[in-house]
C-alpha cells in the first residue's frame, strides 16, 4: 500500500471516529440531560425512560434499511444522510419544550443514528486489509468512550447552565462531521467486482444463523449497557445526593474506562486468547455479570464505583468483540445488510432496558437495586447465547485497496 494510501485510509479512519464520538455523545448526554427535562416537565421515571426508548423505536425501524443501502448505493451516501438527519432532530431538540414533541425528535434522531454502524462497518470491509479490520473495528467503537468524556465533560457543562445549551453545541459539532466525511472519504469508483458480488443474494443472510445468534447476544448485552448508562445519573443522583457535577466527574473518568475495555479487547483477542472471540467474549461478560451483582448489593460508594468501572470495563470490550467478529464469519459483499440485522439486536436492547430498568425503579419505589440485577442477569443470557456461535470462518476476497 502506498504512503498517500496510507494517510488517506487514516483520515479516513478519523473522520469515521468523529461522527462515531459525536453519536456516542449524543447517547450519552441524555442521561444527564434527563435530570433537568424531568424537573422542567414534571416527569417520573417511567416517563423518563419511554423518551430515553423513543430513540431506539427509530434506531431498530431503519437498521436493515441502512444497512443494505450501504451495500447497494455506498457507506459514504449512507453515512452522510444519517448524520444530516441527527443534525436537524439535535437541533429542534434545543427548541421544544413538551414531552410529546422531545419524544418525536428522539425518535427522528433514532432514525438517523441507524446508519452510522452500518455504513461504518461497510467502510472497514471495503477499504482496510483483512489482517487490520478487527483492530480497525475496535479502535473506531471505542470511540464510544471519547463520546462518554464529551457528553460528561463539555456535554454536562452546558447542560449545568442550560440543557438547551449542550444541544446547540452538538449540533455544531455534527456540522464539522459532515464537512470531514465530504472532505476526507474517497471517492465511490466502479468496483471491479461488482457483477460478483451482485450474484450474492440478500438470502444468504438470513440463513446465516452467526447473524441471529450475533443479534440475540446482543440485544441482552444492550439491555445492560443502555440500562446503566441510561441510569447511572439518576442513581448517584438518588443514592447517594450527588450533584451534575460529581456525577459528571465520576462519569468522565467511567468513560475512559469504556475506551480501555473497547481498545483492548482487540489486542487481547489477538494476543492473549489467540483468536478466540468467543472464549473472551463469554469470560468477560461473566465478570460484567457478577460485577452488576456487587454492585447492587454494595452500600459502599468506593466498592460501587469500582463495580461500575469493571462492569463497564468488560461489557465494552464483550460489546466491541461481538460486535467486529462479523468480520471473520461473514461475507464482506453482505456485511452491511448482516451488521443491520445484528445491531436490530442491540438497538431493540437499548429500547426494552430504559422501560424496563424504569418500571422497575417505580415498582419498586425508586430503589435501584433490583434493575442492575436484572442487568446482570441480562448478562448471563448474553453469555449462554454466544456459546452457541459457530466459529468456521467465512473466506471473502481481499479488498482491491484502490
Amino acid at each position: 500500500m502506498s504512503q498517500k494510501k496510507k494517510k488517506s485510509n487514516v483520515m479516513l479512519i478519523f473522520s469515521i471516529m468523529l461522527g462515531y464520538a459525536l453519536t456516542y455523545m449524543d447517547k450519552n448526554m441524555i442521561a444527564t440531560a434527563i435530570i433537568p427535562i424531568e424537573a422542567e416537565l414534571g416527569l417520573n421515571a417511567s416517563q423518563s425512560g419511554l423518551l430515553m426508548s423513543m430513540f431506539f423505536i427509530g434506531y431498530t425501524v431503519m437498521q436493515f434499511p441502512s444497512g443494505w443501502l450501504s451495500d447497494k448505493i455506498g457507506p459514504k451516501k449512507v453515512l452522510l444522510l444519517s448524520i444530516g438527519t441527527i443534525l436537524i432532530a439535535t437541533i429542534f431538540f434545543g427548541f421544544v419544550a413538551s414531552l410529546g414533541l422531545l419524544m418525536v425528535i428522539r425518535l427522528l434522531s433514532g432514525l438517523g443514528h441507524a446508519g452510522v454502524p452500518t455504513s461504518s462497518t461497510k467502510v472497514v470491509a471495503n477499504n482496510i486489509h483483512p489482517k487490520q479490520k478487527m483492530f480497525i473495528q475496535s479502535l473506531i467503537l471505542s470511540t464510544s468512550g471519547i463520546g462518554g468524556i464529551l457528553a460528561f465533560t463539555l456535554g454536562s457543562s452546558l447542560i449545568s447552565i442550560n440543557w438547551r445549551y449542550a444541544y446547540f453545541g452538538l449540533a455544531i459539532l455534527y456540522v464539522v462531521s459532515i464537512l470531514m466525511i465530504m472532505i476526507f472519504f474517497p471517492k465511490q469508483g466502479k468496483d471491479p467486482h461488482a457483477k460478483q458480488k451482485n450474484k450474492i443474494p440478500i438470502s444468504v443472510v438470513f440463513k446465516d444463523k452467526n447473524v441471529f445468534i450475533l443479534f440475540a447476544s446482543l440485544l441482552f448485552l444492550n439491555i445492560v449497557l443502555y440500562g446503566y448508562t441510561s441510569w447511572l445519573p439518576s442513581l448517584y443522583e438518588n443514592k447517594f445526593g450527588f450533584g451534575i457535577k460529581e456525577i459528571s466527574t465520576i462519569l468522565s473518568i467511567n468513560a475512559i474506562t469504556m475506551s480501555v475495555g473497547a481498545l483492548s479487547s482487540s489486542f487481547l483477542v489477538d494476543k492473549a486468547f489467540k483468536g478466540n472471540n468467543k472464549l473472551f467474549a463469554i469470560i468477560t461478560v461473566m465478570i460484567c455479570a457478577i460485577s452488576f451483582f456487587v454492585f447492587a448489593l454494595a452500600g459502599s460508594l468506593w466498592l460501587s464505583i469500582i463495580m461500575m468501572f469493571i462492569f463497564t470495563l468488560t461489557s465494552n470490550a464483550t460489546f466491541v468483540t461481538l460486535f467486529s467478529w462479523p468480520h471473520k464469519l461473514i461475507q464482506q459483499e453482505v456485511i452491511g445488510s448482516s451488521i443491520a440485522i445484528i445491531n436490530i439486536g442491540s438497538t431493540f436492547g437499548g429500547f426494552l432496558s430504559p422501560i424496563i430498568t424504569g418500571y422497575l425503579i417505580t415498582a419498586f419505589d425508586g430503589n435501584y437495586n433490583i434493575a442492575f440485577i436484572a442487568m446482570g442477569i441480562s448478562a448471563i443470557i448474553c453469555g449462554v447465547i454466544i456459546l452457541l456461535v459457530k466459529t468456521k470462518p467465512i473466506h471473502t476476497e481481499e479488498p482491491s485497496f484502490s
